[in-house]
């Protein structure tokens, strides 16, 4: 069965399963896989629609030897940094807040590395989905958690973008994503659909490899950099959503990977800006910004400020009320 869960990541149409497809009200055909877990895999994705940097990935992905290399590449990694894999992963996803019976989305999941530890978290009524945009990759992560979960029914794939999530809005209660942002087409959109599924208040997690700053120049940021040029990427921190609240920046492994964790919000912080300041200035946040005129005579300027002091004024009030008797018709 296909969970009904999942839209047009064109138009966020609803979808209708057609034999081995899923179409939506525009006429718009996604193909359905098999998959090791007993329901289908929807692929909302294919080569030609990918540029920049999901077509390396996909390509890295395809090759013969690409899911062996990836193990070898995460054995390799925790290794070299001395992490337990299982208490680094869990330590990650502890950041999410999340619960018994919560919905969790993760992008980018490979060969599903994460999966394996957030899965036991989400018990009988949470719902685990799970995309990347390589095929293959989608389908050796369904065949492990499908060895190592055989009996779940809770647990969703897809071959998609990030960049198009094919899922409603505010749907799940946290978003993940941990290795492989860098390397996206468009980072920016990637994140704000994270954040877009996300419910309000839901958490959002991503990290990538990106050397600490103060570390990029020094010899030890120099020689991971010179293994793996990816780790002199920047946190996408210019990418986060705008109404973001609780918005954590740290580094990992080494400090060689960042993470960037942040709270879901569809409205900016409360800021008074029609608060008047005290003092000989005066004036609102408001006034300051949106009420600046061309400048005068420095002469002149200390005049007003002399005028306004003697009236017992702020600045802003008396050249306010100025103003306003100038324009003011005549009688």
């Amino acid at each position: 069965m296909i969970d009904s869960v999942y839209l047009c990541p064109i138009t966020r149409q609803p979808l209708t399963k057609q034999g081995n497809t899923l179409v939506s009200e525009a006429g718009t055909v996604y193909e359905l896989l098999s998959c090791a877990l007993g329901s289908d895999i929807p692929v909302f994705i294919s080569s030609d629609q990918l540029i920049g940097g999901d077509v390396i990935s996909r390509a890295m992905y395809a090759k013969n030897d690409a899911e062996e290399s990836y193990d070898n590449f995460l054995s390799w990694l925790f290794a070299t940094f001395d992490q337990d894999e299982e208490a680094f992963r869990l330590s990650l996803i502890k950041r999410l807040g999340i619960k018994p019976g919560d919905k969790v989305l993760v992008t980018g999941c490979g060969l599903g590395d994460d999966l394996k530890f957030l899965y036991p978290l989400l018990g009988e009524k949470g719902e685990l989905y799970a995309q990347d945009l390589s095929d293959l990759m989608v389908a050796a992560a369904s065949r492990r958690m499908a060895e190592r979960f055989p009996d779940s029914k809770n647990l969703h794939f897809s071959v998609s973008n990030a960049s198009a999530l094919p899922f409603p809005d505010g749907y799940f209660d946290a978003t993940y994503h941990f290795g492989g942002i860098n390397l996206f087409s468009d980072i920016a959109t990637a994140i704000a659909e994270m954040a877009r599924v996300t419910k309000e208040g839901g958490r959002v997690l991503v990290g990538d490899e990106g050397v600490a700053p103060w570390l990029k120049g020094k010899e030890f940021g120099k020689i991971a950099i010179c293994n793996n040029a990816l780790w002199a990427c920047e946190a996408p921190l210019n990418f986060i959503p705008e109404c973001s609240r609780d918005v954590n920046l740290s580094w990992v492994l080494g400090n060689c990977f960042y993470v960037v964790d942040f709270t879901v919000a569809r409205q900016l912080p409360f800021m008074n800006i029609d608060l008047v300041h005290k003092g000989t200035r005066g004036g609102s946040m408001r006034t300051r910004y949106f009420g600046q005129l061309e400048g005068v005579d420095p002469e002149l300027k200390e005049q007003v400020k002399k005028a306004s002091s003697a009236a017992g004024k702020s600045v802003s009030q008396w050249v306010d009320e100025a103003l306003r008797s100038q324009l003011e018709p005549k009688r």
